[in-house]
């Protein structure tokens, strides 16, 4: 009987998404061709294996694969929800479609991408950017640039 419950214990882990090593991660907000203006709220939803972090990026479509980092997002542990700003260029990216990627990476990566955050933020010098490996496989959505 032990070794029934145990068999049934180790199936749920490896299917269930924590116990996998997966993430699940849905944007909820903005839809994907909405559009957009200076900088828009993204929320949604996600289930991220421990170690791991939520991070949120934006890109001009046409500078894949190129990325700005906006920042790590922070997942409510009781809800799963989260929600982060994010900015989309100046004037001149007006008319632009946007791509918003959401992306999970272990703690290398979240280092990586929090020491170019901090860096961006003190110095006002947000270079777009390669992203370090992900953990999941990143959720991405277009928006359009209709005003500044």
């Amino acid at each position: 009987m032990n070794r029934i419950f145990i068999g049934i214990f180790l199936v749920a882990v490896l299917l269930s998404p924590a116990g996998n090593g997966y993430a699940q991660i849905r944007i909820t907000a903005p839809k994907d061709g909405s559009t957009v203006s200076r900088e828009t709220i993204v929320t949604g939803t996600a289930s991220i294996p421990k170690g791991h972090h939520l991070w949120i990026l934006a890109r001009r479509n046409d500078f894949e694969p190129l990325w700005w980092p906006q920042r790590e997002a922070k997942i409510d542990d009781k809800t799963g929800e989260w929600r982060a700003t994010v900015a989309f260029g100046g004037p001149q990216d007006i008319g632009w479609e946007f791509n918003i990627g959401v992306i999970t990476v272990n703690n290398a990566g979240h280092t990586i991408l929090m020491n170019y955050w901090k860096k961006a933020m003190k110095s006002g010098d947000w270079r777009l950017v390669e992203i370090p490996k992900v953990s999941s496989p990143p959720k991405i959505l277009k928006v359009t640039k209709m005003s500044h």
